[in-house]
């Protein structure tokens, strides 16, 4: 198994730092929950008449108003709030939804004798046009995570209601510029009268995603990260974190194993965002060239990401000349969405449209399928687009047979979200379902017999105890946590999709990742 001091696959060598000790860590905690409880009113008094006429008043006026945790920076409303502040008009409905539940759990809690915790979901919530997740994506998170935030609290279907639970939504911006003041508010929240014991559902693989989260790891926060699936941010790298998504290797060899089955592609050629801070693009490249390199011929083609506002589809004319000219008949294409699009409509009207290419590519959900004009335009452009992803749309659809704990996530979702399947076709909720749903899990088996909340340092030590009798029943599989597989999950799902999503998809043998 990797150790932390090696190199990850990306090439980069993961900067190395020494957290305080758990005992240390605890011990503060405590002290600090046991002062704290009689500083309140007096600290509560300085702090609004400083905010009252300090510099960020301004700012909080502008994004839902003294106290609500939300503080305009460079044109962006971003930290941490209940669910009261909507971040977009989109997300108002479910963000609505998670404080009304929030609301429940604190008077249940009340009512029941029970433990109160929180648990933040951090990632951006501000998009642009092209933000490496939409808008819609971000909603898709949010109704995941409601679901399973609901389930936790009113059943015992994701452990036993030992804790109940509140959710807090944590914005970072829409390229997480503010990571670092939004990390700040997460740490001061562990002090709370309810304690906040652990980060879930990053979902940018970054190295802004891998500095927030060191500082985190440094603080004994655990996390469980969201759509990540950069090889390398794991619990092997970054103490206390584990993820709900495959990451890029499970994508690479569920596209080898789809690719080894059809038996009629033999070449194919790798197009690849340049961009080196993006660690989704560079890891899934090093994932192709490990797992598919027998397949990968002629030369590569690197292309500047992020590149949509400036050079549109112009931009990879170029290289679908290239890919012309050398006749692979295939593509693996590691690039974020935005850009993926971009390639695709360049690709459509390439000179060698007469021969049909296939695209391959990883990624744990897209917004395409819902883009039925590109779907038409694609098959009439005799490409064959494929991706290996975190979800499979036919799931909700009963187009494809599915994991045995999806049946019961559907029922809910479609109770309190809504019935239709279009709203599952990202991965995204079912990704955000079963991380929440994972650090639940996590924080209700860490010390069940005590009467108070549990310290975040003692809930990270119970991460990878969610193996064997107490695996996750997640939607996207029965997710198995352990120290040799890194933290990343056995028994995750990663069906290989068609783009377009065909009427009657054909029978396949799905990927599982590894328990073991």
């Amino acid at each position: 198994m990797t150790s932390a001091s090696t190199t990850d696959r990306s090439g980069q060598s993961p900067a190395l730092y020494l957290p305080p000790s758990d005992g240390a860590l605890r011990w503060a905690r405590r002290r600090r929950r046991i002062r704290r409880s009689s500083l309140l009113a007096a600290v509560a008094a300085v702090i609004a008449a400083a905010v009252l006429f300090g510099p960020t008043a301004i700012g909080e006026l502008r994004c839902g108003g003294i106290g609500s945790g939300v503080r305009e920076i460079e044109d962006e409303c971003v930290g941490v709030t209940d669910g009261s502040f909507h971040f977009q008009g989109q997300f108002a409905a479910v963000q609505d939804n998670i404080k009304a539940e929030n609301e429940w759990a604190a008077e249940q809690a009340a009512a029941e004798g029970l433990p109160l915790v929180r648990i933040a979901l951090l990632t951006t919530m501000t998009t642009t046009a092209d933000s490496a997740m939409s808008a819609d994506k971000i909603q898709s998170a949010l109704e995941g995570a409601y679901v399973a935030l609901h389930r936790a609290n009113r059943t015992a279907e994701l452990g036993d209601r030992t804790r109940l639970v509140q959710l807090y939504l944590a914005n970072e911006g829409a390229r997480q510029a503010h990571w670092e003041f939004v990390v700040d508010e997460l740490e001061g929240m562990v002090d709370d009268e309810v304690p906040l014991v652990a980060v879930m559902g990053q979902g940018i693989s970054s190295d802004r995603t891998v500095a927030a989260a060191e500082r985190l790891s440094a603080a004994g926060i655990p996390m469980v990260t969201g759509v990540t699936t950069a090889d390398g941010i794991d619990h092997d790298f970054i103490d206390g974190l584990i993820r709900a998504a495959p990451n890029n290797t499970d994508f690479a060899v569920a596209l080898r194993r789809h690719l080894d089955a059809r038996g009629d592609v033999d070449s194919a050629i790798l197009v690849y965002d340049s961009t080196a801070e993006d660690r989704y693009t560079t890891t899934l490249r090093t994932a192709y060239e490990a797992e598919l390199g027998e397949y990968i011929t002629g030369s590569h083609q690197p292309f500047p990401g992020r590149s949509i506002a400036t050079g549109g589809p112009e931009v990879f004319d170029p290289i679908t000349r290239n890919i012309c000219t050398a006749e692979s008949e295939a593509v693996l294409f590691a690039g974020r969405e935005p850009d993926l699009k971009v390639f695709l409509e360049a690709l459509i009207v390439r000179a060698c449209v007469g021969r049909p290419l296939t695209v391959l590519f990883g990624v744990t959900g897209t917004d395409m399928q819902q883009d039925r004009e590109l779907g038409e335009r694609i098959l009439e452009a005799n490409l064959d687009v494929r991706y290996a992803a975190g979800a499979d749309p036919g799931w909700a659809t009963g187009a494809t047979v599915a994991p045995a704990d999806f049946a019961a996530f559907h029922g809910h979702y479609s109770r309190l979200v809504g019935p239709d399947p279009a709203g599952l076709a990202d991965g995204y909720a079912v990704t955000y379902h079963d991380a929440l749903a994972t650090a639940i899990g996590a924080v209700r088996i860490t010390n069940p017999w005590e009467v108070e909340a549990p310290l975040p340092e003692d809930v990270r030590e119970h991460l990878l105890l969610l193996n064997s009798e107490q695996v996750v029943r997640g939607a996207t599989g029965a997710l198995s946590f352990a120290s040799n597989r890194g933290g990343n999950p056995g028994g995750k799902w990663v069906p290989v999709v068609a783009l377009p999503y065909p009427q009657d998809p054909p029978a396949q043998d799905v990927y599982v990742t590894p328990v073991e």
